[in-house]
């Protein structure tokens, strides 16, 4: 209880703070989709941005310095797919680790990973992949925007592909919905509008899906409305 109540405090003070003018030129230089942001949303952007960053400990890996630069533009992908959700979704998220490139798990080096959310609290990326998926903004490939999408499906504690929603009614139409269209991605892995590797199981459609509904959303809305219509219900945003 006490813990809730200082960062509750705590956050409020971020809120409050001024957001910084040379973070607008970095997310107008890099980011496309910024420029293309309504004023009341732009604000909402800002408020989960600064916190996100402000809040989280960062780390360098591999030798890796982290930059100012490299927190905006990875808190700017959180922020991104978040900015109409409560500022509590990425509670659960303590650090992130940033590698420069890919890099291999202990006992596993025939396995390159570019990013990795874990349930106790971590999230590990690689830098290169984060700068390959901004960019092609368009090609529904994004290893930020993924394994965010990883952290709010975790926000409950498990990896099911299924985030916490707003209402308990919400829960069956996702369910019927999200089982439906992954099921016709792992019968058709390399039709429609998803990557096949939304085919690998229930968490990785949902983050397959994310990066699609954020970076094609009008291919996606024409090629699964409802699709498209329960992630914007969800996210509450709607980016065509």
């Amino acid at each position: 209880m006490v813990f809730w109540l200082f960062r509750s405090w705590r956050r409020r003070r971020l809120i409050r703070r001024p957001f910084p003018g040379h973070w607008r030129k970095i997310l107008e230089d890099r980011l496309p989709f910024y420029n293309k942001l309504e004023d009341e949303e732009r604000d909402s952007f800002h408020t989960h941005l600064k916190v996100f960053l402000w809040e989280k400990h960062w780390e360098g890996a591999g030798g890796l310095e982290v930059t100012e630069e490299m927190k905006v533009i990875i808190s700017a992908a959180a922020a991104r797919i978040a900015r109409a959700l409560p500022l509590s979704v990425y509670d659960r998220l303590r650090e992130l680790v940033i590698y420069p490139s890919h890099y291999f798990h202990p006992g596993k080096e025939d396995t390159v990973v570019m990013g990795q959310a874990h349930h106790f609290g971590t999230l590990v990326l690689s830098w290169d992949a984060v700068q390959k998926g901004i960019a092609i903004p368009d090609d529904a490939r994004d290893t930020a925007i993924h394994e965010f999408a990883h952290v709010l499906d975790a926000a409950d504690g498990v990896f099911d592909g299924t985030p916490l929603l707003e209402k308990g009614r919400d829960y069956p139409i996702w369910a019927e919905v999200m089982g439906q269209h992954f099921a016709e991605l792992q019968q058709a892995p390399f039709r429609g509008c998803l990557r096949a590797y939304g085919a690998k199981n229930e968490a990785e459609f949902f983050a397959v899906a994310t990066e699609a509904f954020f970076e094609t959303p009008q291919q996606l809305q024409n090629c699964a409305p409802d699709l498209y219509d329960v992630l914007a219900d969800y996210f509450g945003v709607e980016p065509v």
